[in-house]
């Protein structure tokens, strides 16, 4: 199950990214630019293989913990894509590419540390 969410997330979060990156905030006319829907989903698997394992480990604390906290993580990665990527551009370092990686990551390992809900 960590793995579904982890890539679906991260396909999200990949397709917005190309988004802000190009400035185009309809998705729809961004999707239909050559090469960015084939690039947007294999860097998402990869970005997705390598947090999974942290996503699984973040559901150690429980299924609902992961399903409230990671919806709040992910409108959060989405807003830094929609506000930060678009004024640095994707290579910007740290807060194009790697930030939100980092954010994601951080995040997921804060996900695992706050305790279950009851």
């Amino acid at each position: 199950m960590a793995a579904a969410i982890s890539w679906i997330a991260c396909v999200t979060l990949g397709l917005l990214f190309a988004a802000g990156v190009t400035g185009r905030y309809f998705l729809f006319s961004t999707l239909c630019l050559p090469g960015v829907v084939p690039v947007a989903l294999l860097g998402s698997t990869v970005v997705s293989i390598l947090v999974t394992p942290i996503a699984i480990w973040s559901l150690r604390t429980g299924v609902r913990n992961f399903f409230i906290y990671g919806s709040i993580l992910w409108f959060a990665l989405a807003a830094y894509e929609l506000v930060i990527v678009p004024r640095y551009g994707a290579y910007g370092l740290p807060y194009g590419l790697y930030g939100g990686l980092l954010l994601g990551i951080v995040g997921l390992v804060i996900l695992g540390f706050i305790p279950a809900a009851k």
